[in-house]
């Protein structure tokens, strides 16, 4: 209309630029990255999930040992103790009924005026045939209480076969007679056993009950699928006084917390080979405040972390509905929710085989639904463990070195 030099002065109106579309594809390349990610993860999980199956159908259709006269010989029971247990009694007289031509109960503690003495003494009082011996020390050999206890406790034992239990473990009638046999076998350096929970006084028990056979009992099972036992539990260690002298005897684990694990890994480490024998024992854990489960799980947790450090790490794809529910949540669609239930109903169906079917876990088939929940609160535990080294046990706070020893409170290591 105008020729160009009359045309109309005043503002210009800026066109808005179009953005590169490499800006555009960011926001959405990013959102599939996360949920490919988190998918993965989940699959991980699912992975795992299916390999406890394979582990745990291959562990119990594994046939009993057969128990040959030449198997079946006395044995020495070693219960540690520090502080009467929640039913203590009802625990250590389930020793007493076992069905087992000859054996021992030695009980120890450190402090002449421990709470567990009397209940030792009713013990004897109610059962006068069985050899029951209470060694009251309170000599130590190394950071660990307990592992200086049963060192003082060795002396007393009359037996060559030593098997060492946690105070607050329950057995069967038939315990002794199915577990040594398994240590007929010269090339067998130790034997333990899986546990499941009792009883559940309140509700932070049950939550860490329904964790023993759910979430603990199939990460065992297939550690020993694929690589072998190379470690033992506290709720039953079965070996000898002269496998035991092999590594040194308990003054090699002295400093360590997880004794139990370490007295199976020296053993392995000395060329024995570890079984994880038949017999399930129960644990019957007292009363629990939420703070001191969760001491206790982070306290296990950093254990392992220094212990077998690959291990822990691999354990975060054990948490396979963590990374499934949080895909969900943030990015929700109808692919998110099927791999959501998916692996949830896969979870669901691991813990009843494992723990349900298997391990005749009658608390977890009750409350199959609170494994996930508890899956988030062990990985909320697992990543807890990755934060330091401090560990609380019995009331007194201790630093976990990384070898897992662990060192006196205020002491520091050496340089």
């Amino acid at each position: 209309m105008f020729p160009e030099r009359d045309r109309p002065s005043g503002p210009r109106i800026r066109r808005p630029h179009r953005l590169n579309p490499w800006h555009e594809m960011q926001a959405p390349m990013l959102t599939d990255c996360v949920v490919f990610f988190l998918s993965l993860l989940s699959l991980a999980g699912c992975a795992y999930y299916l390999t406890c199956i394979v582990a745990a159908r291959r562990f119990f259709s594994r046939p009993r040992s057969a128990a040959p006269v030449s198997a079946v010989r006395p044995a020495s029971i070693l219960i540690p103790l520090c502080g009467a247990d929640f039913q203590a009694y009802d625990n250590y007289a389930s020793f007493c009924r076992l069905d087992y031509p000859e054996f021992q109960l030695v009980f120890g503690v450190q402090d002449p005026m421990d709470s567990s003495i009397p209940v030792v003494e009713r013990l004897k009082e109610n059962f006068p045939h069985c050899d029951i011996h209470l060694v009251i020390d309170s000599k130590a050999i190394g950071t660990n209480p307990k592992v200086s206890n049963l060192n003082n406790m060795l002396a007393a034992a009359r037996h060559e076969l030593i098997v060492i239990v946690d105070s607050d473990i329950r057995v069967e009638a038939d315990y002794l007679s199915t577990l040594v046999p398994e240590l007929a076998d010269e090339r067998i350096g130790l034997v333990t056993c899986l546990y499941r929970a009792g009883a559940t006084p309140n509700w932070t028990s049950l939550l860490e009950a329904v964790g023993i056979t759910g979430e603990f009992a199939p990460g065992v099972l297939v550690a020993d699928f694929t690589e072998g036992i190379r470690f033992a539990f506290g709720a039953t260690m079965a070996t000898t006084k002269t496998r035991l002298s092999s590594i040194g005897g308990f003054a090699a684990i002295a400093d360590y917390l997880g004794d139990d694990y370490m007295l199976g890994n020296l053993l392995w480490r000395e060329g024995y080979e570890i079984r994880l024998g038949r017999p399930v024992v129960e644990t019957m854990p007292p009363p629990l405040s939420f703070r001191s489960m969760l001491n206790h799980q982070i306290r296990w947790s950093r254990n392992i972390r220094a212990c077998r450090p690959m291990g822990h790490f691999g354990t975060a794809i054990t948490y396979g509905t963590v990374p499934a529910l949080l895909n969900f949540i943030f990015f929700a669609s109808p692919f998110t929710f099927l791999l959501l239930g998916a692996v949830a109903a896969l979870r669901l169906f691991t813990g009843w085989y494992v723990g349900v079917r298997g391990l005749r876990d009658r608390i977890l088939e009750k409350n199959l639904w609170l494994l996930l929940p508890r899956d988030l609160l062990g990985f909320g535990v697992w990543c807890a463990s990755l934060t330091g080294w401090s560990v609380e046990w019995r009331g007194r706070r201790y630093r976990l070195q990384k070898d897992g020893r662990m060192l006196p409170p205020g002491e520091r290591p050496e340089p």
